[in-house]
């Protein structure tokens, strides 16, 4: 009884069985679309009681040997997808980059929350992804998968197309009436456009990006003391994307970003949340700043302790010190050698979303700007990378706890269109 029904159960919950599609790519190994799901938990493939048997006890599930460890998990529901890779003969490491068409034949890079992958005995290895954002409106999509060859260069190697598990009925969001304007005390930043598909600084065959423009007036003038540091999309479908990883500037008033992945454009609105800090130009008070000077450089795979601890807008900001190649303060993970230093910082409490802690200049004993290697974030850790001169021997460094100031525009997205070859 239990298990007939857990079997109308089952069967009440899954979609039409579909043909199977199979790719053979470059390397003549060959990719098959198995499985395209929607939901928090996405098991791979198998026998088709496998996914009623799951519901059992576990020491059922053990004597019918049931697949119960391949599966994905995110925390709110996605796209799943199963792939089955027979790669006899193949040298490639599957590593692959994604992008995802709407019904419209629009394609958007695709970032994957989740990757499985998995050997089979006497089947070809298992490959799972999950996005949680993907073309929600249509009745059908594409998969497109890419492979790097040498040098980097993207190359399309497979595409699936299949229904949309989650297809339903959505609210239409519309743009705000223009100019949208967002003032906060003498600040002004104002939306001006935002791209979608933007080519042409990046590689050849590289996905595009999106872009979005502002105008930043302070005090009545244009502010080149302003610039956008991330930004958050959503769509009247469910989707959110957050970027932090992008690029950009200001110069005169005018404030860019450039980022991947972003939404698909088929939307009449897009909610961006925007997030701007202010950079070394602007005037910092001293509850703000953290300044260190004349630290040693470190020897070779080892630190220079500091531990200097001070308040800043209500959180205690400790400076470690400096670390080389695999020198480690306690606590702290070592990284790979090499000539990079990094400052090690801790803050308490975490700083949250609405406020910053970075770096204003790095400068060696002599003046000269040490140039910036990244970052890295663990909670309320960080570790800022920097390349001084070979001949460096100490360095002063300025550093900046600072509130964001929040944009939020709901604005049109418009599909980037390239100029003609020679104009």
């Amino acid at each position: 009884m239990l298990f007939t029904g857990l079997v109308v159960l089952q069967v009440a919950q899954t979609g039409k069985p579909r043909a199977s599609q199979v790719v053979t790519l470059p390397d003549g190994s060959t990719l098959r679309l198995e499985s395209v799901s929607y939901g928090k938990e996405h098991f791979r493939p198998g026998p088709w009681w496998h996914p009623l048997a799951r519901r059992l006890p576990t020491d059922w599930q053990r004597k019918l040997k049931v697949d119960t460890g391949a599966s994905m998990t995110t925390a709110a529901p996605s796209l799943g997808v199963w792939l089955g890779w027979d790669k006899t003969g193949s040298s490639s490491g599957g590593w692959w980059d994604f992008g995802l068409v709407d019904e419209s034949g629009v394609e958007v890079p695709a970032s994957s929350n989740t990757n499985h992958g998995s050997g089979r005995t006497g089947q070809p290895d298992s490959l799972g992804r999950t996005f949680t954002a993907f073309p929600r409106r249509g009745a059908a999509m594409t998969l497109r998968l890419y492979q790097r060859k040498p040098g980097g260069r993207r190359e399309l190697a497979a595409a699936f197309e299949f229904t949309n598990p989650a297809r339903g009925k959505f609210p239409e969001w519309r743009p705000q009436p223009m100019p949208a304007v967002v003032k906060q005390g003498d600040l002004e930043i104002s939306y001006k456009q935002l791209l979608i598909g933007v080519t042409g600084h990046n590689n050849p065959g590289e996905a595009p990006e999106a872009r979005v423009n502002f105008t930043v007036v302070e005090g009545g003038m244009p502010s080149d003391h302003w610039f956008p540091d991330g930004i958050e999309i959503a769509d009247a479908t469910g989707n959110v994307v957050r970027q932090n990883s992008w690029g950009g500037g200001t110069s005169k008033g005018e404030a860019y970003m450039v980022w991947k992945p972003y939404l698909w454009p088929s939307e009449a609105a897009w909610k961006i949340r925007v997030e701007f800090m202010r950079n070394e130009k602007a005037v910092f008070s001293t509850n703000e700043l953290v300044v260190v000077t004349g630290l040693a450089l470190p020897a070779v795979d080892s630190v220079t302790e500091l531990n200097l601890s001070t308040n800043r807008l209500g959180h205690t900001v400790r400076v470690l010190g400096l670390a080389q190649g695999q020198g480690k303060f306690s606590g702290r993970h070592s990284r790979m050698s090499g000539g990079d230093v990094r400052i090690e910082v801790d803050v308490s409490p975490e700083l949250g979303t609405r406020k910053r802690l970075t770096v204003l200049s790095v400068r060696d004993d002599q003046g000269r700007k040490a140039e910036s290697r990244g970052y890295g974030r663990s909670s309320s850790s960080y570790s800022f990378s920097y390349e001084p001169k070979p001949d460096a021997k100490s360095l002063d460094f300025t550093l900046v706890v600072q509130e964001v100031v929040t944009a939020e525009f709901l604005v049109k997205p418009e599909v980037f269109k390239a100029a003609p070859a020679g104009k």
